[in-house]
């Protein structure tokens, strides 16, 4: 008898420690579960604060056929609660991944792309071949600057009237 109590009771220390274990290791992944469902929601709320818009008459954009390459003016409104980064934003044209001419101009001209604040931008590619009144898809990709860790990113496309 005594045989059989020593080993149950073997076994039963055996079960506490594994069972003691497996609880740590599910903990720690509790709480990596839970620092990266935190992450998410902050990324989710960056994004929901971070819009841009198209801003001045896109039925008359700014063709400018002088030079060698074509060059688009474009104007591109902060309608989001989060600053923009005004370095980090990508134009696509008819799906063209566009270069940007110059330096981005900012009105009114803090340094901040703040909300309500509109971004003049210049943009060309060798492969422009418009006309004067051609229809252009005009999408931008946007991200606002750093909060709490996290950025939010938006886009917005729209169709333009190019004027020559």
């Amino acid at each position: 008898m005594a045989d059989g109590g020593a080993s149950t009771m073997i076994l039963l220390v055996t079960s506490l420690l594994i069972s003691g274990a497996a609880s740590v290791v599910l903990l720690e992944s509790w709480g990596e579960v839970a620092e990266a469902s935190g992450t998410n929601v902050k990324g989710n709320v960056a994004d929901a604060e971070t819009d841009v818009s198209f801003s001045g008459d896109r039925g008359d954009v700014l063709l400018d056929t002088s030079g060698s390459n074509q060059e688009i003016t474009l104007y591109f409104q902060n309608s989001g609660i989060r600053p923009l980064d005004k370095s980090s934003f990508t134009i696509f044209v008819d799906g063209v991944s566009a270069t940007t001419v110059g330096a981005a101009t900012l009105y009114p001209a803090n340094g901040v792309w703040a909300t309500d604040y509109v971004l003049e931008v210049t943009v060309t590619d060798s492969s422009f071949n418009y006309n004067d009144n051609d229809l252009a898809s005009v999408t931008i990709i946007v991200q606002s600057t750093v909060s709490d860790g996290v950025k939010g990113t938006d886009s917005e496309t729209a169709e333009v009237r190019l004027s020559v």
